[in-house]
């Protein structure tokens, strides 16, 4: 039976998985995972780090390691970003690094207009001894699928990457869109002709932030992503505390097709510059039957000060007006 899911999952992946941006369920924490043009608009050095285990206790089920680091340059009124992601469902393995650059546009005292781009690199990897074909041989020494069209060894492919996008930031509100591609994989007979190609996927995120009391603020948010032809929705509350301590949660899809989970969120602030955060996907999607939630722990470090502005010079005092 586990070897029939190796190849549903090879199969359910290049469908649907293959085609679709890693998953976050905690993306109001990490605007920039998701769009270049966000490098450097926290005036200050920013890494993030996140873990995420999807569909726990389900073989094959994805796994993705993502870490970022982005900066600003005042001198030029830009910003600048790194990101490096690695993404694992089954037999297909995906890594991909990318540095971003992003140039902002002040409209007010309190808003800014950042216009990013990104290039990179990433490759895909097929891993054939990893599926299991029904005709297959795969006694001891033997090992042979039987199959023109699943590889027997690992295929690997890469190509460039570039991504795009535009962020509106204000100290009330977040507005961004991004584009970029999700690579596919493509199978022939006997491998031969093995490549990915690239299908765009726009994303739009939304956020507020409502002062509601002394020491108590909400954050509303929304993610949507779309290739054109299948599009998921994310809607997201939370609530911070004395800005040390916040939770909430989210509900992802909103069809009888795309209904995906319900998230709990909880975190808090380790110290003044490193907060903790874990989230737990209810799963609601008919996969609910095999699999146990998801989990994501993100942990994010900020300098929390200014950065690249030069060092001030010294105050000489004119002895006239002493």
């Amino acid at each position: 039976m586990k070897y029939y899911l190796h190849l549903f999952l090879l199969l359910f992946a290049s469908s649907l998985f293959g085609q679709q941006v890693p998953q976050f369920s905690m993306y109001s924490l990490n605007p920039y995972s998701f769009n270049p043009a966000y490098a450097g608009l926290e005036s200050t050095l920013v890494a993030t780090g996140v873990y995420r285990q999807q569909w726990s206790g389900l073989t094959g089920a994805p796994v993705t390691q993502h870490i970022n680091a982005h900066l600003p340059f005042y001198a030029i009124s830009s910003g600048v970003g790194i990101r490096l992601e690695n993404d694992v469902i089954g037999a297909h393995n995906t890594s991909q690094v990318s540095l971003s650059y992003d140039y902002h546009l002040d409209i007010n005292r309190n808003t800014l207009l950042s216009f990013g781009f990104s290039a990179g690199y990433l490759q895909y990897v097929l891993d054939g001894t990893k599926l299991r074909a029904p005709e297959g041989t795969y006694d001891d020494p033997d090992f042979s699928h039987n199959d023109l069209v699943i590889p027997e060894g690992k295929e690997r492919v890469g190509a460039p990457v570039f991504e795009t996008g535009i962020f509106l930031l204000s100290k009330k509100y977040e507005i961004g869109v991004s584009l970029q591609p999700v690579f596919a994989a493509k199978l022939g007979s006997n491998a031969i002709g093995f490549a990915i190609k690239p299908i765009p996927h726009g994303i739009v995120y939304g956020a507020y932030n409502i002062d509601l009391v002394e020491n108590l603020a909400l954050k509303p948010s929304f993610l949507v992503k779309s290739d054109l032809v299948q599009t998921q929705a994310e809607i997201s509350l939370l609530a911070k505390w004395k800005d040390n301590i916040f939770a909430g949660s989210s509900f992802r899809g909103f069809g009888n097709t795309s209904k995906d989970a319900f998230i709990i969120i909880a975190g808090l602030k380790l110290n003044d510059k490193t907060t903790l955060a874990y989230s737990f996907d209810v799963p609601l999607s008919p996969l609910s039957s095999v699999n146990r939630g998801s989990h994501e722990l993100l942990l994010r470090y900020s300098l929390n000060k200014p950065i690249g502005v030069g060092k001030l010079p010294p105050i000489i005092y004119n002895p006239r007006f002493f």
